[in-house]
């Protein structure tokens, strides 16, 4: 087995590192149910202007890469209806919906990430996401990563390199110098190796993918990152 030289390993989050527990309804209905409390609120209306806004956003995402936040787009269906978009009432009600959001991290995640530090490594997490992450979670990703960006608040989504190059460039490493972890071909395979990195795919579903390496579990790493001197 060829060892794998870098100093810097990036990560994706939801599928790779985390996963999401259960079937859950759509997050619009606990944020309106929240809002429903501060705002007179006509729910056939406003889930019909929302879900319209929703797919307008996902064809500029698909189309641009670039990323909207939900709170904008819940305070954006607001306006067009004529109700009051308090940013402070927005951000509790998307608050209370995260909250009811169940997720897991993988197994092996956490014990791969540790070692990885203890090994010398620098971390990163690279997450397409227009939800915001909360305090709680923030808190916890600090313990791991080095540093996070995510695609609400750098702007892009990934596979678009400069989510990857911001990335790079707070890290301190270069691109060649870095191995990506992901579980998505596009977004975190082609678009890690159009700017350089070297890509390891973790095998979550069956697809074939041009990675540097592939994964059965994320521990398997640990094979391929001895540590560092």
């Amino acid at each position: 087995m060829q060892l794998i030289e870098v100093d810097a390993v990036t990560f994706d989050d939801f599928n790779t590192l985390r996963y999401q527990v259960g079937e859950q309804e759509d997050i619009i209905y606990p944020i309106l149910r929240a809002m429903d409390t501060k705002i007179k609120i006509n729910k056939n209306v406003f889930l019909e202007a929302y879900f319209r806004a929703d797919k307008t956003y996902r064809k500029a995402l698909n189309e641009t890469l670039h990323e909207s936040l939900l709170d904008g787009i819940i305070s954006g269906v607001l306006v067009t209806l004529g109700l009051e978009s308090s940013t402070e009432i927005v951000r509790k009600a998307v608050d209370q919906g995260l909250a009811t959001r169940k997720t897991c991290w993988y197994p092996d995640a956490i014990e791969t990430l540790w070692t990885l530090r203890k090994r010398g490594y620098k971390l990163g997490l690279i997450s397409n996401t227009h939800w915001r992450i909360l305090e709680n979670v923030r808190n916890e990703f600090n313990k791991y990563f080095h540093v996070i960006t995510l695609s609400y608040e750098h702007g892009y989504a990934k596979p678009h390199p400069s989510i990857f190059l911001a990335t790079l460039k707070k890290l301190g490493a270069s691109a060649s110098s870095c191995l990506h972890v992901g579980d998505d071909s596009i977004a975190d395979v082609q678009g890690a190796k159009g700017v350089g990195m070297r890509t390891a795919f973790i095998k979550r579903r069956k697809e074939e993918v041009d990675a540097y390496v592939k994964l059965e579990q994320l521990s398997d790493l640990l094979d391929f990152l001895p540590t560092k001197l």
